[in-house]
């Protein structure tokens, strides 16, 4: 997967999705490490939902992998957990938030 690839997925999934169960709001950045990576800014405040590809100093969650890491936890060939414990991801802030939002994607 391209950095391209991983928005348009993230896009997709995002905006098809019901974050209301989480009971908060939420700003999470994802950085896609590889060659043209970039930033990946989802947002919901208030019912509001927001993805772009621009990076905040402000989130809850901010995450950092590369593409083909992100590949695997979305085709359910990686538990994000364990990319997280063996430094696949490397991440910082609301954890369990961020188990909420991945947990709402399926």
């Amino acid at each position: 997967m391209t950095y391209n690839e991983c928005y348009l997925y993230l896009e997709k999934m995002f905006i098809s999705t019901d974050f209301s169960s989480i009971g908060k709001d939420f700003t999470s950045l994802i950085y896609i490490t590889d060659p043209g990576g970039g930033y990946i800014n989802m947002s919901y405040i208030g019912g509001q939902k927001s993805i772009s590809p621009v990076k905040t100093d402000s989130c809850n969650i901010f995450m950092k992998m590369s593409a083909d890491v992100f590949s695997q936890m979305v085709s359910g060939n990686l538990d994000p957990l364990k990319a997280f414990t063996t430094g696949k991801i490397q991440a910082k802030g609301n954890i369990l938030l961020a188990m909420a939002i991945y947990n709402s994607f399926k």
